[in-house]
């Protein structure tokens, strides 16, 4: 018997459990605009009651992509899908999706890592995301919503010439692919 929690209130529903037991059974095919994945990694952590740690990397692996096709299932045509995982494990997740879908950017995380610090290898500061689509040329992508100064070419007021009739740069444009936010975990 599948168990988890159901949390609804105002047309809202949130699911707490295993994803592998909830996507098949409460979610309808082709009905979900966004998704952000973030995965366990993998590497040996605790939480709560779930060990992150499966008996080979070819089970892994087996997962993750039984987890990516659930989410690829329950995506629009038209919707986004941003997937977090560890530096060491995100070539198979690039290699599986680029296969079903387009990869439209790699992004990276950088991060200030103050916990566990590496003594002998250059230790994590980053977590790379990828942003799929299936259909490049139809998807929702919010940038007027997103959008944040272009220090250059606003403080400078640069001039672009390469245009017919020349003009200013925009102040404002999409950030790009390297992203840094604290970490709090």
């Amino acid at each position: 018997m599948v168990m988890f929690d159901r949390y609804e209130d105002g047309g809202h529903r949130i699911f707490h459990g295993d994803a592998l037991d909830i996507l098949p059974s409460e979610i309808s095919s082709e009905s979900v605009d966004l998704i952000f994945l973030d995965p366990p990694y993998n590497i040996g952590k605790i939480f709560a009651n779930f060990y992150d740690k499966w008996e080979s990397e070819a089970e892994y692996v087996k997962w993750a992509y039984k987890l990516l096709d659930e989410c690829l299932r329950i995506l629009k045509p038209n919707g986004s899908l941003y997937v977090m995982t560890s530096t060491q494990s995100m070539p198979y997740f690039d290699l599986y999706l680029r296969q079903k879908m387009v990869i439209l950017s790699r992004i990276v995380w950088h991060y200030d890592s103050s916990g566990v610090q590496a003594t002998k290898y250059f230790g994590s500061m980053y977590e790379p995301i990828l942003h799929c689509v299936k259909d490049k040329n139809s998807y929702i992508f919010n940038s007027d919503d997103i959008k944040i100064e272009a220090k250059t070419g606003a403080q400078r007021k640069l001039i672009d010439y390469r245009k017919a009739v020349p003009s200013q740069y925009n102040t404002e444009k999409v950030p790009g692919n390297v992203w840094y936010f604290t970490r709090d975990r």
